[in-house]
């Protein structure tokens, strides 16, 4: 299947289930989800991670990476305690996460989960209770799981869901940022040519997408330089690459664009890798954090300024 896959993990449910019938309650406190989400206004829900307001800074909820533990969570020690081994056995970074309680005959509209934030991380199911099965459907495909099952799947395809039964169904729903997701899926073993042509598809992205996948591949490079230097051979680059490499990066990536643009997408990715390395943004907010700064042109002219020497100037 495309849309779905199973873990191969068996969680203790008994100590979350506990939790759950020690805080009946807590599935009324925080209606929010239900009540601005047209698509998920027949569920309930208990927010046990959710988005840093204070790191919004004007960005839309769905573009929003940090997360934090909700007030709520505290009720939860043990659900905590298994999301947390949970994303250390599937290597990746927690992002949000929730109970979700569908009432019996309710649905989940279709829709597909957008934005920054969703499209970089997973999404998976711990189906705690659930008579007879869930069946969920995404991208065409469907599937019933059972309790005591965890399943990723994709939920930026389109996605749906039915409680069938008689008896309200319960899934734990978390996110993991994938350990690899700062890099640029780029794998080292693949032949030159094959990996020039998977670089040149950034050309036709959006231009803040193409810098943040220019930054990733950057990043990517110094850590896994494998027929790196071959694609420069074969394009007639290395000696550029030693005196200017992110100039020989641009000319590899987009080597259709006039001459102009493509300097300005240069000097974007020059600055991005500077707030990095001062560790003011993470990997998967580098178009978010070009845009806050006035977009490609207004980077462009504030590294061509010098302003590079007071950004690490004022790193301490």
């Amino acid at each position: 299947m495309r849309y779905f896959r199973r873990v191969e993990l068996a969680p203790d449910l008994k100590p979350i289930k506990g939790e759950l019938a020690d805080n009946r309650g807590a599935w009324h406190s925080q209606t929010g989800r239900q009540d601005r989400v047209g698509v998920q206004a027949e569920t309930n829900a208990i927010p046990l991670r959710g988005l840093r307001r204070s790191k919004i800074m004007g960005r839309r909820r769905r573009d929003v990476h940090e997360s934090r533990y909700t007030t709520l969570a505290g009720q939860f020690p043990a659900t905590s305690d298994l999301l947390e081994r949970l994303a250390d056995d599937l290597g990746g970074q927690l992002g949000r996460a929730k109970f979700a309680r569908l009432p019996p005959g309710a649905v989940v509209k279709p829709h597909a989960d957008r934005g920054r934030y969703y499209r970089v991380r997973d999404r998976y199911h711990c189906v705690i209770e659930s008579r007879g099965g869930s069946s969920l459907t995404a991208g065409g495909e469907s599937v019933r799981m059972q309790p005591g099952e965890i399943w990723w799947f994709d939920n930026k395809a389109i996605h749906s869901a039915r409680n069938d039964s008689d008896l309200p169904r319960i899934h734990l729903i978390f996110d993991l940022l994938p350990e690899n997701a700062a890099q640029y899926p780029v794998n080292g073993a693949e032949l030159p040519g094959a990996l020039l042509a998977r670089l040149r598809q950034t050309e036709d992205a959006r231009p803040l997408d193409a810098v943040e996948a220019a930054v990733r591949l950057y990043r990517s490079i110094c850590r896994n330089p494998e027929n790196w230097q071959a694609v420069l051979e074969a394009n007639e680059l290395s000696a550029l690459a030693e005196r200017k490499p992110l100039r020989a990066l641009a000319r590899l990536l987009w080597p259709n664009l006039a001459d102009s643009r493509r300097r300005r997408r240069e000097s974007a990715v020059a600055w991005s890798l500077a707030q990095l390395d001062l560790e003011r943004i993470e990997p998967v907010e580098v178009a978010q954090s070009i845009e806050t700064a006035g977009g490609i042109r207004a980077v462009h002219d504030a590294w061509r300024d010098g302003r590079e020497e007071k950004l690490y100037a004022n790193a301490q």
